[in-house]
């Protein structure tokens, strides 16, 4: 069957709602985030060089006080309010202290429980190594399942995931849910209830134990339930992989990498389209985005609206070894997954990053900066939208000045249809002012942006110890990146991690604005 007719085959299946399975299996949250308003990024994209900061219609930001600790950790504009809750160093619901690098988060549940409301997220930790395996989440805990506990260079892998729970408004519980890999990182949803863990990490490296690392792993809403599979996926890639978004209509995952100048959007076709917990272990192709009749296109420095006609290409072995590669962009070490796309053609981006699928687009990041030289422009990141019908790729937001937009990284669409972007970005060149934080920003649908919250962390030891957060980090946290953004279903509350180590629930009147 041609690849033409398998998507018809998939997409008919999906829609026909004849089968239970499929019906079941893509339902729940990620559901409600695919089908959101349409507010026509790539129709109403003004095209310019780059893109401009705008006046925010929710107002100006100011400092706001935690509901939980009083402390002012952010900015937000009036009416908004929010609770913190998962401090690093917070003893969780198992007894075991909170991890740090708090990074991608995704709602993998919502449900009624009696007279409840319930959302699960899982959240992810970016930690990397320690010589310590105290330090490894659930160390010591059976009820954790663990890819690695194994050493790697004489240190043991000491990323993982915390699962949370919050109900009618209030957080009530949280618990580890897996450890042993290295630096999960933005992650995904999937519609049957899991979140998949991404490591980012480009190594041929073995451990003790005989594991590589550079894997996805699921991790479901409930761990007593199903424990985590401890079997990475490994058809979805070995490489620094950062987003999955799941494409509802046909099953089909898209996947970003970032590994500087050696990266592409990827698609992963799983051979199991029903869904379902281990489904995506059942194996499938995965393939790299190209520009047609462009091999190996550098698509590192695009202009505001520009557009490229697009195709996906085979990637032979996503398992394979990372090694150098001379591409346009010059020589690099390029993972298995690149190395196989660019063989057949695939396309160059700077750094991959979030990844969201909404209304029939995938939009994602890349968040490469550097400054303008004698052959290039400046460059503070990218968002791209990619029509899936269409297969027209179009760079929606071009920043060559942080202070529009600071290497935006994990990216979400509200239910309202609203892009919100996380910036994790320095405070040097390319900027036209002083950055004294990161932002939550919005885009536009023109292609402006503009700020919705600051981050306002700098506290004093002595400050955080009144409030009871031992555990916390002190001192001036401003330009630490924000991460893992994802909307309630119903659009009420914007959940988003500071990577510091806290995570905030946040609520006020969203109708102001594009969110």
């Amino acid at each position: 069957m041609s690849e033409q007719n398998t998507e018809l085959s998939r997409r008919n299946l999906l829609i026909g709602g004849g089968a239970a399975a499929i019906t079941a299996a893509f339902t729940g949250p990620v559901t409600a985030m695919a089908n959101t308003i349409d507010q026509g990024y790539g129709s109403n994209c003004a095209p310019a060089d780059a893109s401009a900061l705008m006046a925010s219609p929710y107002g100006p930001t100011a400092p706001v006080n935690d509901m939980t600790t009083g402390l002012p950790l952010i900015e937000l504009p009036a009416g908004f309010t929010y609770k913190s809750y998962g401090w690093r160093g917070d003893i969780m619901s198992d007894g075991l202290p909170t991890p740090g690098a708090h990074d991608g988060m995704g709602v993998v549940v919502s449900r009624r429980v009696g007279r409840s409301n319930e959302i699960i997220l899982v959240r992810n930790h970016e930690q990397s190594l320690s010589t310590n395996v105290n330090n490894m989440i659930g160390n010591g805990r059976a009820n954790v399942a663990k890819y690695d506990t194994g050493l790697t260079g004489g240190s043991y892998q000491i990323g993982g995931n915390t699962n949370l729970v919050f109900r009618d408004g209030n957080w009530v519980e949280s618990y580890a849910s897996f450890g042993g890999i290295y630096r999960p990182c933005a992650g995904g949803s999937s519609s049957w209830g899991s979140w998949l863990s991404n490591e980012e990490i480009g190594s041929n490296s073995i451990s003790t134990t005989g594991k590589k690392h550079g894997y996805i792993f699921e991790i479901p809403a409930d761990t007593s339930e199903n424990a985590a599979n401890v079997n990475p996926i490994i058809a979805m890639g070995r490489m620094a992989h950062e987003a999955s978004a799941l494409d509802l209509d046909t099953g089909y995952w898209y996947l970003t990498e970032d590994q500087g100048s050696a990266n592409t959007l990827y698609r992963f076709l799983p051979n199991n389209i029903e869904g379902g917990l281990g489904s995506l272990h059942e194996g499938g192709r995965m393939q790299g985005l190209a520009v047609s009749g462009r091999p190996g296109a550098d698509l590192r420095f695009p202009t505001l609206c520009q557009e490229f006609q697009c195709e996906w290409v085979e990637v032979a072995d996503p398992d394979a070894d990372r090694a150098s590669i001379s591409t346009t962009a010059g020589t690099v070490t390029g993972s298995g997954p690149f190395r196989g796309a660019y063989a057949n053609g695939g396309a160059i981006f700077g750094a991959n990053e979030g990844c969201w699928v909404a209304n029939g687009v995938v939009f994602f990041t890349d968040k490469a900066t550097s400054s303008a030289t004698a052959t290039a422009p400046a460059r503070a990141g990218v968002i791209w939208s990619l029509d899936l019908a269409t297969m027209v790729l179009k760079a929606i937001f071009v920043s060559r000045d942080r202070v529009v937009g600071n290497s935006p990284d994990n990216i979400c669409i509200s239910p309202r249809g609203g892009l919100l972007f996380n910036e994790d970005g320095g405070d040097g060149s390319p900027t036209s002012a002083p950055i004294a934080s990161q932002h939550l920003k919005v885009l536009a649908p023109n292609g402006r942006s503009y700020i919705f919250a600051k981050n306002n962390y700098n506290f004093t030891r002595a400050q955080l110890d009144a409030v009871g957060k031992t555990g916390a980090s002190s001192g001036n946290q401003l330009n630490t990146e924000w991460a893992g953004s994802v909307f309630s279903p119903d659009g009420r509350v914007l959940f988003v991690n500071i990577y510091t180590g806290v995570t905030l629930a946040i609520t006020g009147p969203w109708t102001k604005g594009t969110l």
